[in-house]
């Protein structure tokens, strides 16, 4: 168990949610599903922080391959 003040634990497990420290949004990763045979990707999302965790687990429960990138932050 973590602890940040005194009387405060955080769940094992539990992260702030990240965030791209020049602009303050979050980061975002785009995740490809990779082909058994030759580890093509076959298709790709682009997700925030807070989901990777559930696709990964997702994938690792399926047998899935995955590819995972940070996806750079657009100019607007």
């Amino acid at each position: 168990m973590i602890v940040l003040n005194p009387g405060t634990p955080v769940l094992q497990g539990a992260a702030p949610p990240p965030e791209d420290q020049t602009k303050g949004e979050a980061v975002r990763f785009e995740i490809m599903r990779l082909d058994d045979v030759d580890g093509t990707a076959v298709d790709s999302t682009v997700v925030d922080a807070a989901s990777v965790n559930r696709i990964v687990q997702q994938a690792a429960a399926t047998g899935q391959r995955v590819y995972i990138r940070p996806v750079e932050p657009t100019a607007l």
